[in-house]
């Protein structure tokens, strides 16, 4: 009997991208965005010297051994904000599935929810945290509770991913109040007569939309392999689960319980953290952060006991990143220690164990983030080039076809650059002048022209980011061993629909009064 090939792992796939990318540097030439008086112009072929002088005719510069080398090493040093992140989530779910409390509490919630509910409840939450903070990099922390919660449900590793990354899809590619691309975006353009309220009833409509049909796949997709596990694409893999492969889940006892609370005070302070209260603005000049984080403001102004808590120092809720997303599992980690009265000994045996199971996701990180170093940012490299070239090719589009030609255009972007706001701040300055010149003298003017090119920006490249092999992905499957083949044959169709349901959707709005 012939036996299957098998797939190469992440760390290797992620490697040949970064030696492809390094071949790109040598045929690709280099370019770079300059800021004349406000306005972002992008010079083809040409680099920066050291003392930030334009340098033209020089833009190809080759990447050698030693480049694709120090690539990875210089990537682990632009993701250590992330990659420290993923190492704190990891020690407190190691010390948290330690004494039994995860089990417990999946145990706990699987009776009260089963099925079709339990994937539509995580799904929305998760789509929810996409496009209101653009949900993506913390994928890999939170697959360590929602993928066994649906092994143990009776269904599959890839059910639990794709809850996590079809409903954070579905709703980075409608980015309803997402600060990092829809505001980046908004921004970059810099018409005053555009704001977060300009189109929010058809990103609603998107995200509504592309959430009920990623959920629909997903429930497909759930029932037949709960049904019948040799339906599951990942039925003849030896994939890692992270359950315990016990009989029963265990009690939950007390202890459990408000261990588990502490795992849910988490989720609610992230969220807290996230979410871009600044958005939300008052007459008299205020914004809600200022009232969310009255609190903190008001232990701060306290003597002696605001400096013991170091409260002058707490980032206001609404500026949160990975540095407090660190913390908040830090301080989780030992809340769940004094909670069960952990001996130091184990404490420390726990944490670390917990943190070393998320060590090849960080290592993939490193690896992954090693390409962009090769492909430039958003101010100079090929990556410029290849949105300069894609711009290019936009000019002077029919209108009624500009929506649908800036979404394929987005997803080409997607393949060179992943970084929804570095994106926006190269592309949009120009293209929205592009869609300035389009959708002047038509029935939805300006603004709505504008409003569709930021919606088809967050549609194509998200649709990309679900797709590509980014550290994200490749560390989140390397850590339940799941082929890159599998996750594309499964995500692909789903991924492909919501676009172009979604490039439906943003194409007749102009004629439906959305915009």
């Amino acid at each position: 009997m012939k036996k299957e090939k098998k797939m190469l792992s992440a760390y290797t796939i992620v490697f040949i991208f970064l030696i492809i990318t390094a071949g790109l540097t040598w045929i690709v030439p280099q370019s770079v965005v300059v800021n004349h008086d406000g306005t972002k112009e992008v010079i083809y072929n040409a680099i920066f010297n050291d003392s930030g002088e334009v340098l033209k005719g020089l833009g190809r510069q080759p990447a050698g051994l030693w480049d694709i080398l120090m690539a990875p090493v210089k990537g682990f040093e632009k993701s250590s904000s992330v990659s420290i992140a993923i190492l704190m989530a990891g020690a407190f779910l190691g010390l948290i599935n330690s004494v039994g409390a995860m089990d417990a509490g999946i145990g706990a919630l699987l009776k009260r929810y089963t099925g079709t509910t339990l994937i539509a409840i995580l799904m929305f939450v998760f789509a929810v945290f996409g496009s209101v903070f653009g949900f993506w990099e913390e994928i890999p922390a939170f697959s360590i509770v929602i993928v066994p919660l649906f092994v143990l449900a009776g269904y599959d590793v890839i059910t639990g991913l794709a809850v996590l990354t079809v409903g954070a899809t579905a709703g980075n590619m409608a980015s309803v109040v997402n600060p990092f691309s829809t505001g980046a975006a908004i921004g970059a353009i810099g018409n005053p007569d555009l704001s977060l309220g300009s189109g929010m009833v058809m990103r609603m409509i998107l995200f509504v939309v592309l959430y009920i049909i990623g959920l629909v796949f997903t429930v497909k997709y759930a029932n037949e392999v709960k049904a019948n596990k040799e339906k599951s694409i990942v039925a003849d893999i030896d994939v890692n689960t992270m359950t315990h492969d016990q009989g029963h889940l265990p009690e939950l006892t007390k202890k459990r319980f408000w261990s588990v609370m502490v795992l849910v005070g988490i989720i609610v302070l992230l969220i807290c953290g996230y979410m871009p209260w600044y958005e939300i603005k008052f007459a008299n000049g205020t914004t809600f952060q200022d009232i969310i984080n009255a609190p903190i403001y008001f232990l701060a102004g306290i003597p002696i006991l605001g400096d013991l808590l170091g409260a002058k120092h707490i980032t206001p809720l609404g500026d949160w990143y990975f540095g407090e997303f660190s913390f908040v599992f830090f301080l989780g980690s030992i809340l769940i220690g004094f909670i069960n009265r952990i001996p130091e000994e184990k404490f420390v045996k726990e944490f670390a164990a917990g943190a070393k199971d998320l060590l090849g996701v960080v290592l993939v990180l490193a690896i992954a983030n090693g390409i962009s170093v090769l492909m430039g940012g958003k101010t100079s490299g090929i990556s410029v080039t290849f949105v300069y070239w894609i711009q290019n090719a936009l000019q002077g589009i029919p209108g009624w076809a500009f929506s649908v030609a800036t979404v394929l255009a987005y997803v080409g972007i997607g393949c060179f650059l992943q970084s929804t706001s570095g994106v926006a701040g190269i592309t949009m300055p120009i293209l929205g002048a592009v869609a300035m010149a389009l959708f002047q003298n038509s029935t939805i003017g300006v603004v709505g022209g504008q409003v569709m090119l930021i919606s088809a920006f967050t549609l194509g490249i998200n649709f990309m980011s679900g797709l590509y092999p980014s550290a994200t992905t490749m560390g989140t499957l390397e850590l339940f061993n799941v082929p890159y083949d599998r996750y594309l044959k499964f995500i692909l169709k789903i991924f492909v629909s919501m676009l172009a349901v979604g490039c439906i959707i943003i194409s007749i709005s102009q004629f439906l009064g959305l915009i």
